[in-house]
């Protein structure tokens, strides 16, 4: 029997492993989650999965970074685009909360159900809002509102309910409107 070559793509192999990792997250929650659940899902080794992931907790942090990391540039993106302003940083986050393409639903439902499980998580989570809070100088109480409108519109684009995307559209310009 000839000994099958793979070209080694490490970063590519990462990439898969993580995937098999939200997906067992979502799909069985927290509780279920394991190096054998993900290896079901991938057609590698144990000992290759912990070549690069040796403990489960090492999977979950990955899989934090890596989906925190997609909306850090989600947020950033929508910096890019912000003029100068008083509120330049809160209304690029309430945009970057705004996005509900597919990976950006999986990319919330992971943060969730991953922040709420650690401070850790949480407290990574919370120190980039003090960021961009810190950042401008709007007025607070309209900054707050800016915020928790965004908090709650992703929330409900992650878990629902949903709605059409007409009157999201309509609700951002509103809330974005406080900005100016």
């Amino acid at each position: 029997m000839s000994k099958i070559n793979r070209p080694k793509q490490p970063e590519v192999l990462r990439a898969k492993i993580l995937k098999a990792t939200q997906h067992v997250l979502l799909s069985e929650g927290l509780a279920a989650l394991t190096q054998e659940k993900v290896l079901a899902q991938l057609d590698i080794s144990k000992g290759g999965l912990q070549h690069h992931f040796r403990t489960k907790q090492d999977l979950l942090d990955a899989l934090f970074d890596h989906v925190y990391e997609g909306f850090e540039e989600l947020y950033n993106d929508a910096l890019a685009q912000e003029p100068a302003g008083p509120a330049r940083h809160i209304r690029a986050y309430v945009i970057a909360a705004s996005r509900s393409g597919d990976e950006e639903k999986l990319w919330g439902q992971t943060l969730v159900l991953l922040a709420v499980s650690n401070a850790n998580y949480q407290a990574r989570w919370q120190h980039s809002l003090e960021q961009i809070s810190q950042a401008d100088s709007l007025d607070p109480g309209k900054q707050l509102a800016c915020r928790l409108f965004a908090d709650g519109l992703w929330y409900s684009l992650v878990i629902g309910p949903h709605h059409h995307m007409d009157h999201v559209h309509d609700a951002l310009d509103e809330i974005l409107s406080l900005t100016e």
